[in-house]
C-alpha cells in the first residue's frame, strides 16, 4: 500500500511561492493559488495569455527566463510544471537538497504534496485529492460538492 499524504491547511499569504513552467498546468496552479497566495513568481521563457496578464497587473512576478537551481532560493514551496521532465526532475532534486516542499506535474513518486481540487466559499475552503490517483474522479467530486453548495 502506497503511503497516505496527510490534508493539511497552510497559511500561504507570506510565503515564497515559485512555478517552474508557463504552460496550461502552470496557469491552473497559478490561478489556483492566486486566493490563498500573496507571493507568486513564475519562471518561463513563454507563457499562456493569463500568465501575461497576471504579470502586467502585478499579481504574480514572471521571469521571462528558463529554470536555473539559484532561482529557488527562498522559496517556501515550488511547482515544477514544466514540459520538460528532465527539467521537472532537476527541480526536484535540487529542493529536496535545500528542504523545500516540491511538487511536479510528471510524476506523483517525486512529489512532497499533491495540489488538490479546491472548494472555496467565504470561510469554508474544502481540498479534494485522490493521491495523485484520478484526477478525473476528483473534478467529478469536486463540481457535484460545488452544485451542492451554490443550491444552499
Amino acid at each position: 500500500m502506497e503511503k497516505p499524504y496527510f490534508p493539511l491547511f497552510v497559511d500561504l499569504s507570506e510565503k515564497n511561492i515559485l512555478v517552474a513552467g508557463g504552460g496550461t498546468i502552470a496557469t491552473r496552479r497559478v490561478d489556483t493559488l492566486l486566493e490563498f497566495a500573496g507571493r507568486i513568481t513564475v519562471v518561463a521563457p513563454k507563457a499562456t495569455g493569463r500568465i501575461m496578464q497576471l504579470s502586467r497587473e502585478d499579481k504574480i512576478c514572471w521571469i521571462r527566463d528558463i529554470y536555473r537551481r539559484k532561482m529557488i532560493d527562498g522559496a517556501d514551496i515550488v511547482l515544477a510544471a514544466t514540459d520538460d521532465h528532465e527539467c521537472n526532475n532537476q527541480i526536484a532534486a535540487d529542493c529536496r537538497a535545500q528542504g523545500i516542499l516540491v511538487n511536479t506535474c510528471h510524476r506523483k513518486d517525486m512529489c512532497d504534496f499533491y495540489f488538490p481540487g479546491i472548494i472555496r466559499r467565504e470561510n469554508l475552503v474544502m481540498g479534494f485529492s485522490s493521491g495523485g490517483q484520478d484526477h478525473r474522479k476528483i473534478k467529478e467530486i469536486r463540481e457535484k460538492a460545488e452544485n451542492i453548495f451554490d443550491q444552499d
